[in-house]
């Protein structure tokens, strides 16, 4: 198979990596290593951080320095052109007051007309570039310009009284307009002159417009991580001449009951799934059920990949200790998890349970653990890019969460040696988690028996706890690089 480009259809790239994307760059990483294709991450999310984050990823190892990430707004703002041109610099007027402050690391500027009233607010980053101005005209914020990473104007918003945003203007890194935006549409497309030269109705129209422009040969591939942001694309317009898979992330039904009302996010591919060349799902018995309940054919079970990590020898887990990774969202259920764990502190009054992740769950976490009398039980530790340490230091993994397409951290925790113990729930625990072997299975909703099985796995000799995690690193070979590469070089080859 000669060398070609593999698009990875993402919204965005933030300071925290959602499983999605997070799964989404193994995948990359073992294309680069594996196969001989190129892939590239492409986000239509306007983020002025997203390449700071994404230069992060990089360094921390999250994702190979290989692959490459375009984003629609810095494509067509030519972001990137910024690093070789100076800053946006402000004048100092005398015509003006001023007032100075500094909070949270930034420097914060009023400035004041003749008559005392406030017409600008500025904002500079620690490193004493522009993040944004603000502009008043009798005592009303009116406009808002941003920068980019690099100094240079970014765009303007135009602010109603209820300081909500009625229009924006993108500039690329020379000053010239090449976006405007409405709030509810439409975009307007300026050449090179800032002169306008097409007028798009709405977000996908711009979508569509800009994947037109960095897609440039038929036989490239598109795997669409992100179906309901893109899936319409190619069931609605035939204009781009590309393979498509629309890979499946989640269960394609919303909750715990099989068969109870679809997922939002799959609803337009599973009702024209011909529109796509395959659809790719992460388990056998997920791709069953669709099978089953759709009659669908162009389906392909692919499992995340994992790289294992020899633990065993290097770290010892910290007695009752126990992990949890997840997003703080209320599918993740991590309020089960501290009912789970006031039980087990009955029977062992120094478990900790350390929870690793963010979300808006986060507060009412908290005082659920006080409410239950688990501060020195319960640890909530932020997001991490780099999850390995944290599994191998653990005596088991907790998992609560009512659907998963697959459940990438459970396949993470095995490969550091780390057991499970874990609702069951479709899909992928139970084809990855052995009864009583590497870790356990509990009927969802029950947690006495959950926290049962935990006191019971705590109170095991060191040598049982060994077994069990020798066990754990080999159940997840089934998942390593080398293997799933075999199947995904089988699926392109078969479309390009």
């Amino acid at each position: 198979m000669s060398r070609k480009k593999v698009y990875f259809l993402h919204s965005n790239i933030g300071q925290q990596l959602t499983g999605v994307e997070k799964s989404a760059m193994k995948r990359g990483n073992m294309f680069v290593k594996y196969l001989e294709v190129e892939p590239v991450f492409v986000t239509v999310n306007k983020n002025t951080n997203i390449h700071t984050n994404w230069e992060r990823y990089i360094a921390n190892g999250i994702v190979d320095k290989n692959i490459s990430m375009i984003n629609l707004f810095e494509y067509f703002q030519r972001s990137e052109e910024g690093k070789e041109l100076p800053p946006f610099q402000i004048k100092r007027e005398q015509a003006y007051g001023y007032e100075n402050e500094t909070s949270n690391g930034k420097f914060h500027v009023r400035m004041f007309d003749t008559n005392n009233n406030l017409v600008k607010y500025i904002i500079y980053r620690s490193n004493n570039q522009l993040d944004y101005i603000n502009y008043f005209d009798s005592g009303k914020k009116i406009v808002r310009d941003r920068f980019n990473r690099f100094g240079q104007l970014s765009h303007t918003e135009y602010l109603r009284q209820d300081n909500t945003v009625y229009m924006t203007e993108y500039f690329d890194v020379y000053g010239k307009r090449v976006i405007t935006k409405y709030e509810d549409g439409p975009y307007l497309i300026s050449d090179e002159n800032s002169v306008f030269k097409a007028v798009l109705p709405d977000e996908q129209a711009l979508i569509l417009y800009f994947l037109k422009k960095i897609i440039d040969q038929e036989e490239h591939v598109v795997i669409i991580d992100r179906n309901k942001r893109y899936s319409s694309l190619f069931i609605e317009n035939k204009q781009l001449n590309v393979k498509t898979i629309s890979v499946f992330h989640s269960t394609f039904f919303s909750n715990t009951t099989f068969r109870s009302k679809v997922n939002k996010n799959y609803k337009e591919v599973l009702n024209s799934p011909y529109s796509f060349d395959n659809i790719v799902v992460l388990t056998n018995n997920q791709k069953r059920d669709i099978e089953k309940q759709y009659g669908i054919q162009n389906l392909t079970a692919i499992p995340h990949p994992c790289l294992l990590v020899d633990t065993l020898s290097e770290k010892k887990p910290t007695v009752n200790k126990l992990v949890s990774v997840s997003r703080l969202a209320p599918e993740k259920n991590i309020d089960h998890l501290l009912e789970i764990i006031a039980i087990v502190k009955k029977h062992i009054p120094d478990v900790l349970l350390e929870i690793y992740g963010g979300g808006k769950e986060q507060q009412q976490l908290k005082k659920l653990a006080q409410r239950l009398e688990l501060k020195d039980n319960v640890k909530f530790n932020g997001y991490v890019d780099k999850v390995e340490d944290v599994y191998a230091s653990s005596e088991l993994f907790l998992f609560a969460g009512q659907a998963e397409g697959f459940t990438m951290s459970v396949l993470e925790s095995l490969a550091c040696g780390c057991p499970v113990g874990s609702y069951n729930v479709r899909y992928g625990v139970d084809e990855m988690i052995q009864e009583d072997e590497n870790g356990f299975l509990i009927t969802f909703g029950d947690k006495e028996k959950f926290a049962e099985k935990i006191v019971a796995y705590l109170n095991k000799s060191n040598d049982e706890k060994n077994t069990y995690r020798q066990k754990a690193i080999h159940s997840a070979t089934d998942y390593t690089e080398d293997k799933v590469a075999n199947k995904w070089k089988e699926l392109l080859n078969n479309l390009i």
